[in-house]
């Protein structure tokens, strides 16, 4: 499965109600593709791992009229404004949906099961991206990663995260099957 083709079906899975986030949008098909083996080449970035093709993906789909983008501006700390942006499908890219998974029903099948295993508790965009950020960290290590080293390695990469967000993005690891034990 493509990453656009991925990226709709997390739109789709949404219904009327749009999938909310840029940020969120990364982390999902990083674990998607983690699981599903899709080739997205995500590397380190300031709120996890980053994939150049996820962006274009989502702003390609925006632009063939597969995908509606909405921003809302929200204050935000510093000189820049923020912008909030929640994506749902065109009834053009209702139609591509229901080709893809008339065309890839298997493939599809399995990448709306894993979507609904990674979803199923409605995790916040903070706790995707800090649960990504220590998968990354989990995967680049040959040896199990003890948790009390886990704040470091992140340090190394830029990354803060907080021990109460630490054990929970942890939590959320070991509860979706991501990593296979962890290390006190």
């Amino acid at each position: 499965m493509r990453v656009d083709q991925l990226v709709l079906l997390i739109i789709g899975r949404e219904g009327d109600d749009g999938f909310e986030g840029r940020t969120r949008m990364q982390k999902v098909v990083y674990f998607l593709s983690e699981v599903l083996g899709v080739n997205a080449r995500f590397s380190p970035y300031f709120y996890g791992p980053y994939s150049e093709i996820v962006a274009r993906s989502l702003d390609s789909l925006v632009a063939r009229g597969l995908v509606q983008e909405v921003a809302k501006a929200f204050a935000a700390p510093g000189p820049f404004e923020g912008k909030a942006y929640t994506y749902s499908l065109t009834d053009e890219g209702g139609e591509a949906v229901d080709a893809l998974k008339e065309e890839q029903p298997d493939e599809c099948e399995a990448a709306l099961e894993a979507l609904d295993h990674l979803l199923v508790d409605n995790p916040s965009t903070r706790a995707l991206a800090v649960a990504s950020k220590l998968h990354v960290i989990v995967q680049r290590s040959s040896d199990p990663v003890p948790i009390g080293t886990l704040q470091r390695k992140a340090q190394s990469l830029g990354w803060r995260i907080g021990g109460i967000h630490l054990k929970d993005g942890v939590r959320f690891l070991v509860k979706r099957e991501l990593v296979e034990t962890v290390k006190t």
